[in-house]
C-alpha cells in the first residue's frame, strides 16, 4: 500500500483538528469554577460511557433482523477483566487483562 503526499497532508489535518476539539475544551473549562452538581454530574460520565460500550459489544443486532443476540465471548470476557479491576484498581492492568482475555477467547470461539 502506497502513501501520497495528499493522503499524508490529509491525515496530519485530521490529527491536529482532532487535537484541538480535545484539548480546547479543557482549557476553555479549566479557567471557569463550575457548580458542584455539575462537577458531580460530570463524575458520571465516565461511567455511563464506559458502560454503553461494554453492552454495545455485549448486545448485537445481526443485519436484516430485529432480533438481538448475546455476544458469548465478551460476556465471558468481562468475568476475568472486572476481577482484575476490582483487585488492582489499575486501569491499565485492566485493559490488557481484557484485551488478553479476549484475544484468548477469540482463538477459542
Amino acid at each position: 500500500m502506497t502513501t501520497d503526499l495528499h493522503t499524508l497532508i490529509l491525515i496530519i489535518l485530521c490529527g491536529i483538528v482532532t487535537l484541538l476539539v480535545r484539548i480546547i475544551p479543557f482549557m476553555m473549562i479549566s479557567r471557569v469554577h463550575l457548580p458542584e452538581i455539575v462537577v458531580k454530574w460530570l463524575s458520571f460520565i465516565p461511567i455511563t460511557l464506559f458502560t454503553a460500550l461494554v453492552i454495545d459489544g455485549v448486545i448485537q443486532q445481526h443485519d436484516n433482523t430485529f432480533g438481538y443476540t448475546l455476544n458469548l465471548s465478551y460476556i465471558i470476557a468481562i468475568i476475568p477483566t472486572v476481577l482484575l479491576a476490582i483487585f488492582t484498581r489499575s486501569l491499565t492492568i485492566t485493559i490488557i487483562g481484557g484485551i488478553i482475555t479476549i484475544a484468548c477467547l477469540r482463538l477459542i470461539f
